[in-house]
């Protein structure tokens, strides 16, 4: 009876052991987007395991390219962690945008290890962008697939085998900086060619120069990824819940260049790593996010010498109008900048090193008009010094004070807009990005008698926590981010997007 029921609870125990795993599902196997809208594609996720489950996320892309007689294939394979938290869940990915019609063909394949080697694989995905709304034909067709053991799959097996840190960790960058590749394709370089030669000879040519490009991105991205400082910040920032979502680099050398990393966690909260490898080692790195930077003016708030100066401006009639953040090495500068109804200036200058405040400077912007105030003077002196000689003192009436100016909000936003809009023709894209989103900061913050700067996620809460219209405003603020402190590619179409939005608002 005893040896029954063991083999019972055997039975029992087994299968429950077994049967967890991991579902990826999508609501169709073709999709459509409109030429310049991003294609964005939901990925439904169960996972039966009692834990998040953390693993890599791998997807080819392929594109066919034809020009004339000439025909190119452009395959670009993308790896990035990712984590599956336990139970369903719905996690969207970007696939980007085109300007023109085309067709792509994704192959996704996640693995991880849960006592062996795992897989998901969700094949032959196809996302068309086209010109047309009448050119759409999307069609529910669910396509699903549960997680298999790796041996399952002999084509993958050895891509599949178990990473270090240090071998996700180069396989992230290989699919960040893989997206300038994809930037400069054979297709872009055709196009602007004028060499009359060959369209086999102008291949070759083509792909021997994109041969060396990536042996020196290659390379670079080793000597990078090998270094134990970067992967100590990297490393962090995943422990931290963020992810790897895009990046760039410059290699002068294999073992040279400058380079840039950019982070986001489930929240939307954006980080980056920024720096220089010189020689193989790294001559500065700087970490930034904005958790850290709210964090730091969180922290400033709390400093006395910052209060007594924020006061001392607050009771002359300065307002606040802006923050800038900016990296040296191990330090960080934070700058918050004020501004009062005569358009005078002032500005709080703190530095943090090791979570410490070295300093806090205040510097109020001078009195220009001296001179003229002098002239003015003498006479209008004289002036009343002959009516007390001639006249009986006259007794003062006291009477009320009048009120200070009210702050124009909206007369400051537009002018912010307006700088934003010179910062972008100037090609100060990061300036630009980072005054327009200050300017709809400034003016919502006000115009909804909040009287104080917000950050822009404060700003969100806000207007959603009081059923305002929110949504719009929330890309244009992550987007500006994403230029300002991440890098994100300028562009007129995208900046022309944030100014009306702007002035819709401001209006």
């Amino acid at each position: 009876m005893k040896k029954k029921l063991f083999l019972l609870v055997i039975l029992v125990l087994v299968p429950s052991a077994f049967c967890k795993d991991i579902t990826m599902t999508l609501d169709q196997k073709e999709y459509y987007f409109l030429t310049g809208e991003d294609a964005l594609l939901t990925i439904h996720t169960n996972n039966t395991y009692d834990k998040a489950i953390n693993g890599m996320l791998s997807y080819t892309i392929t594109q066919e390219i034809n020009q004339g007689n000439f025909h190119y294939s452009s395959t670009n394979t993308k790896s990035s962690s990712f984590n599956i938290i336990s139970g369903e869940n719905d996690v969207k990915l970007n696939f980007g945008t085109s300007e023109n019609p085309m067709t792509l063909t994704v192959d996704m394949d996640y693995s991880f290890t849960e006592q062996e080697q795992k897989q998901v694989i969700l094949e032959n995905i196809m996302i068309h962008f086209v010109d047309d709304e009448s050119q759409k034909q999307n069609q529910q067709n669910q396509v699903s697939e549960k997680s298999q053991s790796a041996q399952q799959h002999p084509s993958q097996q050895q891509n599949s085998q178990q990473q270090t840190t240090q071998e996700k960790m180069q396989e992230m960058l290989d699919e960040m900086f893989n997206q300038n590749q994809q930037q400069n394709t054979p297709q872009d370089r055709l196009q602007n060619s004028q060499m009359s030669q060959d369209s086999n000879a102008l291949k070759k040519q083509i792909q021997e120069q994109l041969q060396q490009e990536q042996k020196l991105q290659k390379e670079f991205q080793k000597n990078l990824g090998e270094n134990n400082e970067f992967q100590k910040e990297h490393q962090e920032l995943l422990n931290k819940g963020y992810n790897l979502t895009g990046g760039n680099i410059d290699p002068e050398t294999n073992n040279t260049g400058d380079f840039e990393l950019e982070y986001q966690n489930k929240d939307g909260k954006k980080a980056s790593l920024q720096g220089r490898l010189e020689n193989g080692e790294l001559e500065r790195l700087d970490k930034d996010s904005q958790e850290s930077r709210q964090n730091m003016l969180e922290k400033l708030k709390e400093n006395e010498k910052f209060q007594k100066y924020d006061e001392q401006l607050k009771n002359q009639g300065f307002n606040r109008t802006g923050t800038k953040f900016s990296n040296e090495k191990n330090s960080t500068e934070i700058k918050l900048n004020y501004k009062n109804e005569l358009n005078r200036t002032a500005e709080i200058t703190a530095e943090i090193k090791n979570n410490t405040f070295k300093k806090v400077n205040l510097e109020i912007e001078k009195n220009r008009s001296y001179w003229w105030l002098i002239l003015f003077a003498i006479p209008l002196i004289g002036f009343l010094i002959y009516k007390k000689l001639h006249k009986k003192p006259v007794e003062k009436k006291i009477g009320k004070k009048k009120p200070a100016k009210p702050f124009d909000h909206k007369k400051e936003a537009k002018m912010l807009l307006a700088k934003a809009g010179e910062l972008f023709s100037k090609k100060k894209y990061k300036d630009a990005y980072g005054t327009a989103a200050q300017a709809i900061r400034l003016y919502l913050a006000y115009e909804n008698r909040l009287n104080k700067e917000l950050a822009n996620d404060d700003i969100i809460m806000y207007l959603r926590n009081n059923k305002k219209p929110y949504k719009n405003i929330k890309k244009c603020f992550d987007l500006c981010s994403l230029v300002e402190f991440a890098k994100y590619k300028a562009n007129k179409k995208d900046f022309d997007k944030i100014m009306n939005l702007g002035k819709k608002i401001i209006e």
